[in-house]
């Protein structure tokens, strides 16, 4: 076991080395230019959702469903011991550049939905798409679509149940007097009703589960604000020195604090909110919205809510306790800090356990296209490949969460490569015009009203 956490340590650091972290945010920032900092538009965004349209239920998922089944499937543990990670991993100046790459990430996130959006799916089941077949019948690149569904398979499987169930296992074990294997049966079951459903289910699930975990982890994390409030702004400027620190470890500069900061920032923030994926178009092409441009910028705004908000507040909370000298072990850290208020570490518990839950049926589905796209549709493949899933559930409770992180991570970084060399080769279609949406009043007109469907109903 021991060899095998140094190999995929090893592995890790090599897929998270320079290049990656280059290509990654060169492409943040491409795009950020391209479409004029698409940024501005974040809070647009939600007022859209606001305005949406409640009509025609029967043609699709609303907006807002997609939308929190997006954010199901991104928030998870990844913000809570997605942080404890980063800090733990990378020191504090993993925070900044967390905060840094999520900012720009909601281009990234705008352009690769934008252009699945375009080229999505239709047949008499209802609608679907992903940069698998973008790649494949768009760009006509077969091998780099099968290599795509290969990874997200992989990655579902790792980031959605091994990871989300072994943090719910290992909280629950923790903290109360349960057998694990209760609670692996427990919530194997649980997800599994969820996951042998369609994308309706899961979006009606999401839908219900995470308002109410980012509300009740809002307030949690406001009064852990106020509880240390006098080391806020001590901690900021920490963070801040601590990213931009060229102090050597072994290795030189290649090896420095800034180095080491900055990819298990970028690292982190990948995994917690997936802009450069390519997953979370997966589930936007099943939304009734026909206009590109809103629904992207809808999508683009989750980056906002996970990352740029949440992560950055968690982070600063642990920087702010001074907690994070004292433990290795972020499940450790996270509950502690938790703990510091009344009925902080039940508050803790119920977080974890609903973000976790809510993340794997949303996981599922994307991994579930990936293997019908691998095996043309067929059924039974598709169910094999959510029985497979929903015992690796059962397998996440008794795995060591260093070894289910470092193959999450491997994963993670694998599966951005083919998605952005989609970006790139289409780069020139990603565009978003202000003229086709009323921005300051969150409505579109009809001028860009339109998707290029590909009818596969014949």
């Amino acid at each position: 076991m021991k060899n095998l956490e140094l190999i995929l340590t090893k592995i890790e650091n090599v897929v998270w080395g320079i290049p990656l972290i280059v290509l990654l945010m060169s492409t943040h920032i491409y795009f950020t230019i391209k479409l004029k900092v698409p940024q501005k538009y974040v809070f647009c965004g939600l007022k859209m959702l606001l305005n949406e349209d409640k009509s025609k239920e029967n043609e699709g998922i609303s907006s807002f469903k997609a939308m929190m089944s997006v954010l199901a499937a991104t928030l998870g543990t990844g913000n809570i011991i997605g942080v404890a990670s980063a800090i733990i991993i990378g020191g504090i100046g993993s925070i900044f550049w967390m905060f840094v790459s999520g900012v720009l990430a909601i281009a990234t996130k705008y352009a690769e939905t934008y252009i699945v959006l375009k080229y999505r799916k239709k047949n008499k089941s209802g609608k679907f798409g992903g940069t698998m077949y973008v790649l494949d019948e768009r760009i006509g690149n077969k091998k780099a679509a099968v290599l795509f569904s290969i990874l997200l398979v992989i990655t579902t499987i790792g980031m959605g149940a091994l990871i989300q169930s072994n943090a719910i296992s290992a909280t629950i074990s923790s903290n109360f007097n349960i057998d694990v294997r209760i609670v692996a049966i427990f919530v194997t079951f649980l997800c599994g009703y969820v996951i042998l459903g369609n994308e309706k289910k899961v979006a009606d699930v999401s839908s219900v589960l995470v308002p109410i975990a980012v509300g009740m982890y809002l307030v949690t994390c406001c009064i852990l604000l106020v509880l240390f409030r006098n080391n806020i702004i001590n901690s900021i400027i920490n963070i801040i020195k601590e990213a931009f620190s060229l102090k050597a470890t072994l290795g030189g500069f290649l090896s420095s604090s800034m180095v080491l900061s900055m990819s298990s920032g970028l690292s982190k923030g990948l995994f917690t909110n997936e802009s450069g994926m390519g997953t979370s178009p997966i589930f936007d092409v099943t939304v009734k919205e026909e206009n590109m441009t809103k629904q992207s910028i809808i999508s683009s705004t989750t980056v906002f809510i996970d990352t740029v908000l949440l992560c950055t507040i968690t982070g600063i909370i642990f920087v702010s306790s001074n907690m994070y000298q004292y433990f290795q072990n972020p499940i450790e850290l996270s509950q502690q800090i938790f703990s510091t208020i009344p009925y902080g570490r039940f508050l803790y518990i119920f977080s974890i356990i609903v973000f976790a839950i809510a993340t794997i049926p949303c996981s599922a589905y994307y991994g579930s296209i990936g293997i019908k796209y691998l095996f043309s549709s067929k059924k039974i493949y598709i169910l094999i490949y959510k029985t497979i899933y929903i015992l690796f559930i059962y397998i996440g409770t008794t795995m060591q969460v260093k070894e289910v992180w470092s193959v999450s991570s491997i994963a993670n970084a694998l599966l951005v490569i083919p998605n952005i060399y989609m970006l790139f080769y289409l780069r020139k279609e990603i565009v978003l015009d202000k003229e086709n949406i009323n921005i300051s009043k969150g409505k579109t007109k009809n001028e860009d009203r339109r998707t290029l469907y590909h009818d596969t109903t014949k």
